[in-house]
C-alpha cells in the first residue's frame, strides 16, 4: 500500500512542517500518514510515540518483535526503532502522539528525570488493552491537542494552550500505564535476557560487526552458546538477525533517495560497493539500484 505521486509528496511535507512548527510535536490519524507509507518496508521511528487504536486492527513489528493492535490498545514507541508495517485492516482508525526530545527541553518539561521516563524504558510492556473509559479518555485528550495544534498561530497564549494539552495527554498515558503496570521491569529468565542483550548489541554495532563471535565475545560467552539462546528464544539464529539488520538498514537508507547505492554501501561499512550489491540481492532478491528505483518516495515514518 502506498501513494507514489505528488500528493503523497505534499501531504508528506505538510506533516514534517506542523512537527517543525510545534517545535517537535504533533498529533495525527491514520489517513494522514497510511497513504504515504510502504507496508512490508523497513523504517525508522524518528520520535517518541503514544498510539491509540480507535478500531480495527495494525500489524507491525518493532524492533524484531510482531505486534497485534486492535481496537482499544495503546502502544508506546521509541525512536530509532527498527519498524515495519504489514497490516492494516480497511477499517482502522487511530491516533498518535509524535514528541521529540528537543519539544520537551523548549517547554521544561523533566522528561528524563521522572518517572515518566518509564512508559518508554526499553524492557517496559509496550502496550496495553485499554478499559472502555480509559479509551475515551485518551481518545478524548488526543482529539483535543490536535483540535489545539491547529488553532491559528495568532491565538492568544497558543504555546502555552497547547503545552498544557499536551502534558494532559502525556499524564492520563501515565496514569494508564501506572494501573496495568506493577513498576517493575518485565522479568526475563537467562536466555531472554542473552537474547535482549544480544539484540541491544547488534542495534548499536551492526554496521561495523557482521560476525556472530563479536557479540559473543562482548557477551563473555561462547559463538555456539549464543546461537543456541537465541535459537531456542526466537526461532532465529544470530546470523540471521545479522543480515536481517543490515538488510533493513539498507533498505531504509536507500528508499529514502538521500544516498546512492555507493554511498549506503559506505554507510554500512562494506569494503566495496560490488560486494554490497552481492549481498543485498541474496536477501532482498534484486539489486540494491533497482530496490531504490522501485522503492516509494519520501517514506514518510506513521510514528
Amino acid at each position: 500500500m502506498g501513494v507514489h505521486d505528488g500528493n503523497a509528496k505534499h501531504g508528506i511535507n505538510e506533516l514534517e512542517q506542523r512537527l517543525n512548527e510545534m517545535g517537535g510535536m504533533t498529533v495525527h490519524s491514520q489517513e494522514e500518514v497510511l497513504p504515504f507509507c510502504a507496508f512490508n518496508e523497513p523504517f525508522r521511528s524518528n520520535s517518541f510515540a503514544i498510539i491509540v487504536i480507535r478500531k480495527g486492527r495494525l500489524d507491525f513489528q518493532c524492533n524484531f518483535i510482531s505486534y497485534t493492535l486492535g481496537e482499544s490498545d495503546m502502544f508506546f514507541m521509541v525512536p530509532g526503532a527498527m519498524c515495519e508495517i504489514s497490516a492494516a485492516t480497511e477499517s482502522i482508525e487511530f491516533l498518535t502522539l509524535c514528541f521529540q526530545s528537543a519539544y520537551l527541553k523548549k517547554h521544561g518539561i523533566l522528561f528524563n528525570s521522572g518517572e515518566i521516563m518509564h512508559l518508554f524504558s526499553e524492557q517496559a510492556k509496550k502496550s496495553f488493552t485499554l478499559s472502555d473509559e480509559e479509551h475515551h479518555s485518551m481518545l478524548f485528550h488526543l482529539t483535543s491537542l490536535k483540535k489545539r495544534i491547529f488553532l491559528p498561530a495568532e491565538t492568544v497564549h497558543l504555546n502555552e494552550v497547547v503545552r498544557h494539552s499536551f502534558i494532559s495527554v502525556l499524564f492520563e498515558a501515565f496514569l494508564i500505564h501506572s494501573k496495568y503496570w506493577s513498576g517493575n521491569l518485565v522479568k526475563l529468565n537467562r536466555k531472554e535476557e542473552l537474547t535482549t542483550d544480544f539484540l541491544l548489541l547488534l542495534s548499536e554495532h551492526f554496521r561495523q560487526e557482521r560476525q556472530v563471535q563479536y557479540y559473543a565475545n562482548m557477551l563473555c560467552i561462547t559463538p555456539r552458546h549464543l546461537s543456541h539462546v537465541v535459537k531456542k528464544v526466537t526461532g532465529k539464529t544470530p546470523g540471521e538477525f545479522i543480515d536481517e539488520m543490515v538488510i533493513k538498514e539498507a533498505k531504509t537508507l536507500l528508499s529514502a533517495h538521500v544516498l546512492n547505492v555507493g554511498q549506503v554501501a559506505a554507510e554500512l561499512q562494506f569494503s566495496d560497493q560490488s560486494f554490497f550489491g552481492k549481498y543485498f540481492k541474496k536477501y532482498a532478491g534484486m539489486s540494491p539500484s533497482n530496490y531504490q528505483l522501485n522503492s516509494f518516495i519520501a517514506q514518510y515514518p506513521p510514528f
